[in-house]
């Protein structure tokens, strides 16, 4: 046990790489769902450099990784379990800096990606993992006593990484906005807005109004995706009748295929996608004129119904707190080993949803602290940029809103951690009673 111990960081390499290999062998498959096709068709135009055209789907941050491995999924997946280790050496160091002992940590580090999710996404065709490491990373330098750092270098390095957090996903646009915020927070005097730090916004602001730029010369629309008003429709599925006649059409087809879903079972919030085709044909519009029209039906609605989408809205933030795993059980390369995964899987998923319910009860621990001591610790930074985010995404879209509460799992775990230590030391020197 002390031989682990001794070199943590090769500890986490070695059982890493351990663990994905297990994984290789018994799956042995790559994992593609319907947001997979438009990454590589992005990546295609970009190997070629070459845009012209294109509708403008997805942004580059991602497709930039299958480019890099000349579209072939196997470097792809050997890619991406690489930057999953890299991942768990940060999460070790933001640890560190948090004040664990390294013995802590590194249990803490080793257990947390012992989650099989965090494994089976690295074998998808999917933006989470690489949006994982450059999430952590970005925790990393702010834990870093960033907010006091005046080195112009390490401000590059955090506008750098949140903006390619951006062109990842352009929805994290929010961030550096965010960051910055708790920055003047920290640190406000006269001068403060002359810091260097104000790179921090440039660089994700002109890589997203550049991508829309991009985007309304493709297209004609000045958006970070053509898929935008898809999305707000989708938050909009269950009042999607209460609209007036001039989106009657829409309306109609749209309700019709929700309601084959709920009688079906089926996942309700991808309706808009199995109307796609009729309301194409209904319409007459191109995918991203429908996406256009979608918008405007949808914020009508929103602006009509504004009780019917806070409801909705709801639902979107519950489902940020579930947890899921992509996979594909039945394309395990060993047949009978998928049970043992599903099996490990179904205890794990209970033990995560503890701790994102102890983390969501521990804001009220935190926001008392906050009150008493008018501090913002690096607990309530965390915090707040992941309740932001779940708010941010539930008023944006409906459908696989866990994908949003991935890169930020880890954190959540470390948080409840960090009380639970503290509540310990309380108790030890009986300050808690």
């Amino acid at each position: 046990m002390n031989l682990l111990y001794k070199n943590p960081l090769r500890t986490i390499v070695i059982f890493g790489a351990l663990l994905r290999i297990i994984i290789l062998v018994f799956y042995q498959h790559i994992s593609t769902f319907p947001d997979s096709d438009g990454y590589r068709e992005l990546s295609t135009l970009l190997t070629n450099l070459n845009l012209s055209g294109y509708f403008g789907y997805r942004s580059p941050g991602y497709p930039l990784l299958l480019s890099l491995a000349n579209g072939n999924f196997y470097i792809v997946i050997f890619l991406q379990f690489l930057i999953g280790v890299a991942s768990m050496v940060v999460l070790y160091k933001n640890m560190l800096l948090l004040k664990f002992s390294s013995k802590n940590a590194l249990f803490a580090t080793l257990v947390m990606n012992s989650f099989l999710h965090v494994a089976f996404y690295e074998t998808c065709i999917l933006t989470e993992s690489l949006t994982l490491f450059f999430m952590t990373f970005v925790f990393n330098v702010m834990l870093n006593n960033y907010f006091n750092n005046k080195s112009i270098k390490t401000d590059l390095l955090m506008a750098f990484l949140l903006a390619y957090l951006v062109f990842i996903k352009p929805f994290y646009i929010f961030l550096p906005i965010l960051i910055y915020g708790f920055f003047i927070l920290k640190n406000f005097n006269a001068g403060i807005f002359r810091s260097s730090k104000i790179i921090i916004l440039f660089f994700p602001i002109m890589i997203f109004l550049g991508w829309s730029y991009v985007n309304k010369i493709n297209t004609g629309y000045f958006v970070p995706t053509t898929f935008y008003g898809y999305n707000l429709s989708q938050n909009c599925v269950y009042f999607a009748e209460k609209t007036s006649p001039k989106y009657e059409e829409i309306s109609k087809i749209y309700v019709r295929h929700r309601e084959e879903k709920i009688s079906q079972g089926k996942d309700v919030s991808m309706s808009i996608w199995d109307a796609y085709n009729d309301i194409q044909e209904a319409t007459g519009l191109s995918f991203v004129d429908l996406s256009f029209e979608l918008s405007q039906y949808s914020k009508e609605l929103i602006k009509n119904n504004p009780a019917d989408y806070l409801k909705q809205v709801t639902v979107s933030w519950y489902d940020f707190w579930r947890t899921d795993i992509y996979w594909n059980e039945t394309q395990f390369k060993v047949k009978k080993s998928a049970p043992a995964f599903i099996w490990v899987w179904d205890i794990q998923h209970y033990l995560l949803r503890f701790f994102k319910i102890a983390f969501l009860f521990n804001i009220l621990l935190l926001l008392f602290s906050f009150m008493k001591n008018r501090t913002f610790s690096s607990e309530i930074i965390i915090t707040t940029i992941i309740i932001v985010t779940s708010l941010l995404q539930a008023f944006s879209t409906y459908g696989t809103n866990s994908r949003f509460s991935y890169p930020f799992e880890s954190l959540m775990i470390v948080v409840v951690l960090l009380q639970f230590k503290k509540l310990w030391l309380d108790f030890r020197t009986k300050k808690i009673f």
